[in-house]
């Protein structure tokens, strides 16, 4: 192949139009640039074109395809991590429902009557009467109680004084110690009064609270009772039952607010008044706008009962509003103590607060399980100043704190979803409204 002949006339003309540059050598160099990118721009924008179609086609594409498998691996990983908590938020509530349950699983008095049995025989329930009262007994026991000097073991000592006055002699006076039909002791004569403090503050730090079983409710029922018929009986267990778990709340309350105690005088709780789940003649309450004393009085037929109404509510009406429902069954009960004036929020909170129960299956025959409940809401509160020398602490020594009687309407809670496997029909039909006798 010939190589192509160069036009020297052609050469020639380019050179001589370019010649200027002989004399103009600054514009050569932005003459060169110019023709090289002009040279350089087809080129790219060709590669630029093709460079901009692959990574649309390969890396863009790829891009999104990572970026939906990352979402996919999110929202897969979101769903597991979901599942979990779902599954955690059922265990919470499982958890929660069980705890609820164990409130309300505690031990019976006895496992022959419930659930109902075809045993007719009365002697069924004479264990109940007598653990009830030996239990009572033992509450008092366990939290330290005992009662002040009697009127017997005031006389012995005054009897003994080589140095009494005229006070065994004469029951007339004022000065024997008697007013108004009634026998006051701060009413002796000087000596014969020292004689009765000392004897009553020996016994005051001999013992950590006053109490007396007969001041718990259902210690005097069972120690008077008779078998009438078998759903009488039935209901009075049951219902006593109930109002045990009840009272030892109330001795669990009490056992740790005097803990640090050494005797009545430094306890923070003095004395037990009362503990009923009717309201007792010696109630306060605001009667009319005014505190004033309930005329009510308990007979030895009552018993506690489930708060289905108005009518069968001690507190009426209940500020909670709670009745017994297809959830919970709801009782009402009494308290009555004397407390240092500083400890009666510290009481309530005690009152109120978690404890513990063993439980071993609703026939006794299981392994031993310790369960935590907490069924007590304070619905009344009343706190009245104590007068000690009113007769009714005429032989009670508090010691240096000012005292107060606070007087407490509660409500105690049972799950039904607990016990329900194990209560009487009887006791079912009166809740449930069916039958006339509650």
């Amino acid at each position: 192949m010939k190589s192509p002949q160069i036009n020297l006339d052609t050469v020639k003309e380019v050179l001589k139009k370019l010649s200027f540059l002989k004399n103009n050598l600054a514009l050569l160099v932005p003459i060169i640039i110019a023709l090289v990118a002009a040279l350089l721009f087809i080129p790219t924008k060709l590669l630029s074109a093709r460079l901009k179609k692959t990574i649309t086609q390969q890396s863009v594409k790829s891009a999104e395809e990572i970026e939906r498998l990352i979402k996919d691996v999110n929202e897969a990983g979101q769903a597991e991590a979901m599942e979990e908590y779902v599954n955690a938020y059922a265990q919470d509530a499982n958890q929660i429902e069980n705890l609820m349950r164990q409130t309300t699983m505690r031990e019976l008095f006895s496992y022959e009557i419930f659930p109902d049995t075809n045993e007719t025989s009365p002697l069924l329930f004479d264990p109940i009467k007598r653990k009830y009262m030996a239990g009572v007994d033992a509450m008092v026991e366990r939290i330290g109680g005992g009662a002040p000097p009697t009127d017997s073991d005031i006389d012995a000592a005054l009897e003994q004084s080589p140095r009494r006055s005229l006070y065994g002699r004469s029951r007339g006076g004022m000065g024997s110690g008697y007013g108004g039909g009634q026998r006051n002791f701060r009413l002796l004569p000087e000596m014969d009064r020292r004689i009765v403090d000392k004897l009553c503050e020996d016994r005051a730090k001999a013992i950590r609270i006053y109490a007396n079983p007969a001041d718990l409710d259902g210690y005097s029922f069972w120690s008077d009772w008779t078998f009438e018929d078998w759903d009488t009986a039935v209901r009075q267990s049951w219902t006593w039952q109930m109002g045990y778990w009840a009272l030892g709340d109330v001795i669990d309350t009490i056992q740790q607010m005097n803990s640090n105690s050494s005797s009545a005088l430094d306890a923070p709780v003095k004395r037990i008044m009362n503990v009923s789940f009717t309201l007792s003649s010696q109630s306060t309450r605001m009667i009319g706008g005014r505190r004033g004393r309930m005329t009510r009085r308990p007979t030895d037929k009552q018993t506690p009962t489930y708060v289905i109404n108005l009518k069968t509510a001690i507190a009426a009406p209940p500020c909670t509003g709670r009745y017994c429902n297809e959830i919970v069954d709801v009782m009402h009960f009494n308290v009555r103590v004397i407390v240092a004036a500083d400890q009666v929020m510290p009481f309530i909170q005690e009152l109120c607060s978690a404890k513990t129960h063993k439980f071993r299956g609703w026939y006794g025959d299981q392994p031993e399980q310790t369960f935590k409940h907490n069924q007590i809401a304070v619905l009344e509160s009343n706190v009245i100043p104590v007068d000690i020398e009113d007769l009714d602490h005429n032989t009670y020594r508090y010691g240096s704190d000012t005292v107060v009687d606070l007087d407490l309407i509660c409500e105690y809670i049972f799950q039904k979803a607990g016990y329900e496997a194990v209560k009487p029909q009887v006791i079912k039909n009166d809740i449930a409204g069916t039958t006339e006798e509650i």
